[in-house]
């Protein structure tokens, strides 16, 4: 009678980690948008029977170029690094934990106790050097939106209360769209570090074939 194959369960979606990356990620998002809403909305406010009149794009100009220096200086790159590390660090470990129970609990082996090094430093650093990037960016595009905005109410001639709805509205707005893509990092980037983690220390266990199933659905790659 041939042996009976063992089965290790999936590691499944990390949703406490995609939470606590979001709630970190969000803490820049709200910095964005509160400077916006004190440095930006005053302006267009105070000067809205004024769009047409000169000078009105330089003053912009002013305050766009203020807010750019804010976000794109040392203190975002210290908190973009610092962020992503942690969200990486937390990942492997609660992929490591979930990974190493799963296999004791199919082969009775405690991976804990035989595994002393896994050589995932190189993937760990390029997987933080992605998110760097990505927090980074976040700045760049929010207020790049809100510039578009703002340029195209005021040469239309639109009213403070349109452009600012288009900024800030719950639905669709600029500071929606930020929400949302900082929803879309967290879930992406910790659902890929933590698939990536498995196949690689699978492969290091000499597992050489498995069914990962994705977060978002039935259907699964078989590899």
């Amino acid at each position: 009678m041939p042996k009976k194959q063992k089965i290790a369960s999936p590691v499944k979606a990390l949703k406490g980690q995609e939470k606590q990356y979001q709630k970190e990620l969000n803490k820049l998002g709200k910095m964005l948008i509160s400077a916006v809403r004190e440095e930006l909305l005053p302006f267009l406010k105070t000067n809205q029977s004024s769009y047409v009149a000169d000078g009105i794009a330089d003053n912009l100009g002013v305050i766009f170029r203020r807010l750019n220096n804010q976000f794109t200086g040392t203190a975002v790159a210290g908190f973009a690094k610092v962020t992503a590390q942690q969200a990486v660090e937390r990942t492997a470990a609660a992929n490591k934990s979930r990974f190493d129970r799963s296999v004791e609990k199919a082969t009775g082996v405690n991976l804990a106790g035989v595994i002393e090094a896994e050589g995932l430093e190189d993937f760990k650093k390029l997987s933080v050097s992605k998110n760097v990037s990505l927090i980074k960016s976040l700045p760049e595009e929010y207020l790049k939106q809100v510039e578009t905005i703002v340029n195209n109410g005021v040469i239309s001639g639109a009213r403070y209360s349109t452009i600012q709805k288009e900024i800030m509205g719950k639905v669709g707005s600029a500071s929606a769209k930020l929400a949302g893509r900082i929803k879309t990092i967290a879930r992406n980037e910790i659902g890929t570090i933590n698939a990536q983690l498995t196949v690689r220390r699978s492969e290091a266990l000499g597992i050489k074939k498995g069914i990962y199933r994705t977060s978002q659905d039935e259907r699964v790659r078989k590899c």
